[in-house]
């Protein structure tokens, strides 16, 4: 992940190489921005949305930075191996999974998302005009926090009319956990760019929402971000290493650590007095770590979770023992992929982490993309299924968005390390 930006600093970036110009690349950096406009508002309307939200914004990315030339393959390598084979290992458990039809589709949805990803990832530093494409990311999220706020107050006014199903608060968990991720690093961003105002309004703002609405996660998940940039301001890059040898434990040891939680006498006798989602996540991790020994190596097929034997069964009335997947990546990977896939989500961590220990970036901005990236992982190991697709497509924007935002921050500290304070130009004035 250490990679080379346009400014010549190490970064999560691609190199910059000539790539697509004229109209054509004007009109693929302005879907671009469009997307980035867009991504949070539909995330407060209809978080599905965001699924072929990111397909077009992964054709405007392949479009932004053709050619792919060697350098710009290079700078992907890595990922681009993971990804093809966790789709290859998914494919390929076909043959022993419950549905194998079920397990070739969400493999070739898979490769779309992730090939959207790495295109997207790859463009982040082709863009031109990376100041306009953050500030379109920044006016988004002030519009997604108004509707959603409209949304809350309202039980779905503006969504009602379109769709069977009620609105309810829940529905905002999926904004509530994208703004825990992508707010610090755009507060940062934003003071780089010497917008105090801006930032800090953006910032109150968007932690006021997520601890208004009601998703316990994206709170706890605010708290992680919040201490993580305070841990890793102090630690930088040491302590991400540290952190990628730790994501690479979490992940190994998943089916032996959280699956004993359910056997506390913590959990069962006082988890579900302070929330039965609680509970019934310890009950869904003893139930799936049951299952993952059964068959640690092979796992039970991709995206076998919804289907695994006794799932559906309750533990009581209105509590399943597997409602649909674990609520952990790291778990569901474990289920349907076995060791295999287990390695190589912890690669993928691994790799992240590493890569951050050695960006360039200013140490506030790190500070904030390492905030960001903890806070994801630990939604990711205590909330969705791993393979929706909109969450797929969320974690693809917010990880662009991070690395067209970190360009800014690079320029906005070397504009205030060249240029002089304001009281040293005063200063020179009266002389």
């Amino acid at each position: 992940m250490s990679l080379v930006s346009d400014s010549g600093h190490s970064s999560t970036t691609a190199s910059p190489v000539t790539s697509s110009g004229g109209w054509a690349g004007t009109l693929f950096e302005a879907g671009l921005d469009i997307a980035a406009l867009l991504f949070l508002p539909i995330l407060s309307l209809s978080s599905h949305a965001v699924a072929p939200l990111v397909a077009f914004a992964g054709l405007m990315a392949l479009g932004r930075a053709w050619p792919l030339d060697r350098a710009a393959l290079r700078t992907i390598r890595i990922p681009a191996l993971l990804c093809v084979a966790l789709v290859v290992w998914g494919s390929i458990s076909a043959a022993w999974a419950i549905d194998p039809s079920r397990s070739f589709l969400i493999a070739a949805r898979l490769a779309g998302l992730f090939a959207a990803a790495l295109a997207l990832a790859v463009a982040a530093g082709r863009i031109t005009g990376p100041g306009r494409l953050a500030g379109c990311f920044v006016g988004g999220l002030l519009l997604a926090l108004l509707l959603a706020e409209i949304q809350f107050a309202s039980n779905g006014m503006l969504t009602r009319p379109f769709f069977e199903h009620i609105f309810i608060p829940p529905n905002l968990n999926q904004l509530a956990d994208a703004l825990a991720i992508l707010t610090l690093p755009a507060a940062a961003m934003l003071l780089a760019q010497r917008r105090l105002f801006l930032a800090t309004l953006a910032a109150v703002l968007a932690a006021a929402a997520v601890y208004h609405f009601v998703g316990s996660a994206a709170k706890i998940g605010f708290a992680v971000a919040l201490l993580a940039l305070v841990l890793f301001r102090l630690g930088g890059s040491n302590l991400a290493r540290v952190a990628a040898v730790l994501s690479v434990l979490v992940v190994l040891a998943a089916p032996v650590t959280l699956p004993r939680l359910a056997q506390s006498p913590w959990v069962s006798q006082d988890a579900e007095q302070v929330k039965f989602s609680l509970w019934h996540r310890f009950q869904i991790w003893a139930f799936v770590g049951d299952r993952i020994a059964e068959r640690p190596l092979l796992g039970w097929g991709l995206d076998s979770s919804r289907a695994i034997p006794g799932g559906r069964a309750e533990i009581r009335p209105g509590a399943q023992h597997l409602p649909l997947h674990p609520h952990d990546a790291a778990l569901q990977i474990w289920l349907e992929l076995g060791l295999p896939g287990a390695l190589i989500l912890a690669g993928v961590a691994a790799w992240l982490w590493l890569g951050l220990a050695r960006v360039d970036w200013p140490p506030l901005y790190t500070a904030t993309a390492a905030a960001a990236l903890a806070t994801a992982l630990f939604a990711a190991l205590g909330t969705y299924g791993i393979w929706q697709e909109w969450w797929i497509a969320t974690l693809s924007l917010a990880l662009f968005l991070v690395l067209v935002m970190a360009r800014l921050a690079v320029a906005g500290a070397e504009t205030m390390a060249v240029s002089p304070s304001p009281a040293l130009r005063a200063a020179r004035s009266r002389t």
